[in-house]
């Protein structure tokens, strides 16, 4: 065990005496000693639930014969951050909770972890530390909470809603569709208990994808945060890592090229956030798996869209925990998966399956009976996005998969909030947000909140969004994000003008403009000031594109 390199003999006797003031025991010493990763925060409503959950994670650890040993980390909101400066934080968050796992790692010599987050960019920056310092690992989630409930004039179709339906709803406000009283209800009711939101956004995906990578106990991923099955995970999970380090399973044991791929077709089969492109392309890296976009578009292509949830459909997080949830959807797809895969319950994934069945399959289809026959991410290319850009089929609607349009530009996301309440965006028009990528915005913000005002304009089809920033997992619409090279870095989108004529083919995977990029660049382009100081200052200077993971490198 690693950590007994700096525990036997009187030359560490300085390390025991340290352990022994906080009130650990020679007998605890001379056991595997766990780190424990908790995200916990009073701000964040989907990380309340794990200082409960911490306390059982504990009692798992000491009843498999392991020593806990408690830290925490960073969990920001991006609910609370979003459509503001905060949410420039928000992705170089996810490398803030790597590098504080890295750190508290090699410092002291740990042998395993478990790592506790529900919520955006905390559940990958967990899992890029975990990779990174490949230590034995299990990740246990906090819990999707309970949806709201609204069976009349449900824009999703269903009974159900969640947080997302507010900013949606500011646009049918603002636009007469419904009175303040309706509004302040949905207020007050779309989130009635703690948990990440009860959508498919990116928490819940980032959270159905370390299941599906071997990373969390098979089955966990979708219990509601209130449910007294989350305890029992959290339990399981302490157990399970000390028997990992017992059996030396690493994380990059887990995570190869063949769990990426499968993960990514999971991704298309849920209808996950785009910002599963990022986050599975940085895993890989960290995962030290040759990895691309493009590699990433092949894919997501290999799998049909099998669970309408919102924002896709009617659906939410408890309809799929009720059909059965992560494994239930991977044992319909079983014909598009590598089964072989070791998991983090010491066992392969087709072992894992053997005990679960898909108990609904009108939330869950069968691979053969898709709700869409494409997948849930595709990659589209072009003069527009040389190095690629992102979007949602699955979020979509069928008849803004083809769309042509004029632009209308705006520089920042302020910019384009303004434009839209005051109704200068109008049904044809393909409203372009620049300066938002990882570098020029920088933090990758993203662009969540104009979509929503669009969709509650009734305009979300009828109007499509581009940008070199991001969008949220709880997005629908027409929209691509992701356009790179960024304009920040010279990228096509710095020398779009008002009025030049965009177009988007989602299913052939294309992006043009009707322009002469290289004549615009001769003429040349002004760029906003945009200067920034503190951590962004230096998260500019090194992160990479979005079409790499938006990473920041961490090895020659």
């Amino acid at each position: 065990m690693r950590s007994q390199d700096i525990m036997q003999g009187p030359e560490w006797a300085n390390v025991r005496a340290l352990y022994k003031a906080g009130g650990y025991t020679d007998a605890e010493l001379k056991k595997p000693l766990i780190g424990v990763v908790n995200a916990f925060n009073d701000i964040c409503p989907g990380h309340v639930v794990l200082k409960d959950m911490t306390k059982r994670v504990k009692e798992g650890i000491y009843a498999a014969g392991g020593t806990p040993l408690e830290f925490g980390t960073i969990g920001a909101c991006d609910g609370i951050a979003m459509a503001h400066d905060g949410m420039k934080y928000i992705l170089p968050g996810r490398e803030d909770i790597a590098n504080d796992i890295e750190t508290m790692v090699q410092a002291h010599r740990l042998d395993g972890l478990v790592l506790l987050g529900s919520c955006d960019k905390i559940v990958p920056g967990m899992l890029l530390g975990a990779l990174r310092v490949n230590i034995p690992s299990v990740f246990v989630n906090g819990g999707p909470a309970l949806p709201g409930r609204m069976k009349q004039n449900n824009p999703y179709g269903g009974e159900y809603i969640d947080h997302s339906i507010i900013q949606q709803s500011e646009g049918a406000l603002k636009s007469g569709k419904i009175t303040q009283k309706e509004f302040d209800w949905l207020e007050n009711n779309a989130v009635p208990t703690i948990g990440s939101c009860a959508m498919l956004g990116t928490a819940n995906t980032m959270c159905c994808l370390a299941e599906a990578m071997g990373m969390a106990l098979p089955g966990t991923a979708a219990i509601p945060a209130v449910y007294s099955q989350r305890m029992q995970a959290a339990f399981n999970s302490g157990f399970a890592v000390v028997d990992l380090v017992k059996k030396d399973i690493k994380p990059r044991d887990v995570v190869n090229r063949k769990t990426i791929e499968n993960t990514i077709r999971v991704n298309s089969a849920i209808g996950g956030s785009t910002n599963a492109v990022l986050h599975m392309l940085a895993i890989a890296y960290e995962a030290r798996v040759d990895f691309t976009i493009d590699d990433f578009g092949k894919a997501a292509l290999e799998a049909p869209h099998l669970v309408a949830m919102i924002p896709a459909g009617a659906y939410t997080l408890l309809d799929f925990y009720e059909a059965g949830g992560v494994p239930a959807v991977m044992k319909e797809m079983q014909s598009v998966l590598y089964l072989d895969n070791v998991t983090c319950t010491g066992k392969t994934l087709k072992e894992n399956l053997e005990f679960f069945e898909n108990r609904n399959r009108d939330v869950i289809h069968a691979i053969d009976n898709p709700v869409h026959k494409w997948g849930g991410i595709a990659i589209l290319h072009g003069n527009l996005a040389p190095e690629g850009a992102v979007t949602k089929p699955s979020a979509i609607p069928a008849e803004a998969h083809k769309f042509t349009g004029k632009a209308v530009i705006f520089e920042n996301e302020q910019d384009a909030l303004d434009g839209i309440r005051a109704l200068k965006v109008h049904e044809g028009d393909v409203v372009v947000i620049r300066n938002a990528g990882p570098r020029g915005g920088p933090g990758m913000p993203e662009q969540y909140k104009a979509m929503k005002l669009l969709v509650g304009m009734n305009l979300g089809s009828k109007v499509c969004v581009i940008t070199d920033g991001r969008f949220s997992g709880s997005n629908n619409g027409c929209f691509v994000g992701h356009i790179t090279p960024e304009a920040y870095d010279d990228g096509p989108i710095k020398y779009l003008r008002n009025g030049d004529e965009i177009s988007i083919d989602v299913d052939a995977g294309i992006i043009e403009a009707k322009v002469d990029f290289e004549a615009r660049r001769k003429e040349g382009a002004t760029m906003p000031d945009n200067k920034v100081e503190g951590y962004l200052y230096h998260y500019r200077r090194n992160v990479a594109s979005s079409s790499l993971g938006a990473i920041i490198k961490t090895r020659d």
